[in-house]
């Protein structure tokens, strides 16, 4: 049976290290072995050795070649034939610590890289890879048309997969909606899940909710769950202060962080999310799975992984009275889109379940075995 390392730098909270969670959780799944290779601690660290999968910590130290030195060691130690990194920086130096050996390299891309650095070490991890992993089709024909040369015999298209088995859990519901609940019973409970970044939207829901504000619409409370980026904190900040200056926080409420979101879509009515340039959006996808009435930017993965808006209501990008005209569509029918919901998780699970990511994964895999 063939071993595969899957290489990370950190145990954070984010999209990427969810997918690796989920991927090691269901280890048993898998027609492959794994290890997991990491730098840094982080808050996911005690739920990965949870999963039983063998995890290695390997943080450089003083030199950077010695880090380069152990992880080769540690690599030809565990017999490991492919190290798949999931960041660019990871995939160069997973090309360099593989040189003269047997390992085949793979590389994800799940995002866009525009800096000099970054194009610089795609064009290297191109040319130098045994095989690459896009998270979309649209990602996909974005390197391929942005990146001279670009060898497309290389490049594969594995969907994000999403672990169900958590959706499957009667929670208790989280406190936050809750008191709310409790205050108003007749209020619907809408949210947007995903960290303040530049890739997202956040401040055009903010402006589509003042306008059901001015409209008279305020029987709902709208949860932003994510957390405040240092070193994007304006992002975060503009929208705190765009809804306190429009008296807005009687209603949106921002959460941060938090680990409880299937238990969070269990009890909301909605889903609105806003991105400006996304490569997949499992939190969108979780959503759906979860049967919760989705509202989102016609983005163009977002029309791919919506099934251009079968699982989802569309709304103009960056258009903040097209996302109100929605929200207020939803608010006015919203068993009509419950039922909708529900009745299109199957069709979801079908396209985006964990198994059918490790699926991919194993045929990328087994071509590098044969070829």
């Amino acid at each position: 049976m063939m071993k595969v390392a899957y290489f990370i730098g950190s145990l954070n909270r984010g999209g990427t290290e969810m997918l690796m969670l989920d991927i090691c959780r269901k280890k048993g799944y898998a027609p492959f072995e794994m290890i997991l290779v990491y730098r840094n601690d982080g808050e996911l660290s005690e739920e990965f050795k949870a999963t039983g999968v063998p995890i290695f910590r390997i943080k450089p130290k003083g030199l950077k070649i010695g880090y380069l030195g152990q992880l080769r060691k540690l690599l030809k130690q565990e017999q490991v034939d492919i190290l798949h990194a999931q960041t660019l920086t990871n995939g160069v130096i997973a090309i360099l610590v593989s040189l003269f050996t047997h390992i085949k390299i793979v590389v994800s891309f799940h995002g866009f890289f525009y800096s000099s650095l970054m194009v610089l070490f795609r064009h290297f991890i191109m040319w130098n890879v045994d095989a690459m992993v896009f998270v979309s089709q649209f990602v996909r024909d974005w390197y391929v048309k942005n990146s001279l040369g670009c060898p497309k015999a290389h490049c594969n298209v594995v969907y994000n997969g999403i672990n169900f088995d958590k959706f499957q859990i009667q929670y208790e519901e989280p406190d936050i909606i809750r008191e709310n609940r409790l205050r108003n019973p007749s209020s619907l409970q809408l949210v947007m899940v995903g960290n303040f970044v530049s890739g997202r939207s956040q401040m055009v829901i903010c402006k589509s909710l003042e306008i059901l504000k001015d409209k008279g619409i305020q029987n709902l409370d709208f949860y932003f769950v994510g957390k405040r980026v240092d070193n994007e904190a304006n992002l975060y900040d503009d929208c705190v202060k765009y809804c306190s200056d429009n008296d807005l926080l009687d209603f949106v409420h921002f959460v941060g962080s938090r680990g409880d979101i299937p238990a969070i879509l269990q009890y909301v009515d909605g889903f609105v999310y806003s991105t400006n340039d996304d490569t997949f959006g499992i939190a969108v996808v979780e959503a759906m799975v979860a049967g919760v009435p989705v509202i989102v930017n016609d983005w163009e993965v977002m029309k791919e992984i919506t099934n251009d808006g079968e699982f989802a209501t569309l709304f103009e990008t960056r258009n903040e009275k097209d996302c109100a005209l929605k929200i207020i569509e939803l608010v006015e029918n919203i068993e009509m889109y419950r039922l909708n919901a529900i009745n299109k998780i199957n069709r979801v699970k079908e396209m985006y379940s964990i198994e059918n990511h490790i699926n991919g994964l194993s045929i990328v895999y087994n071509n590098l075995k044969t070829n």
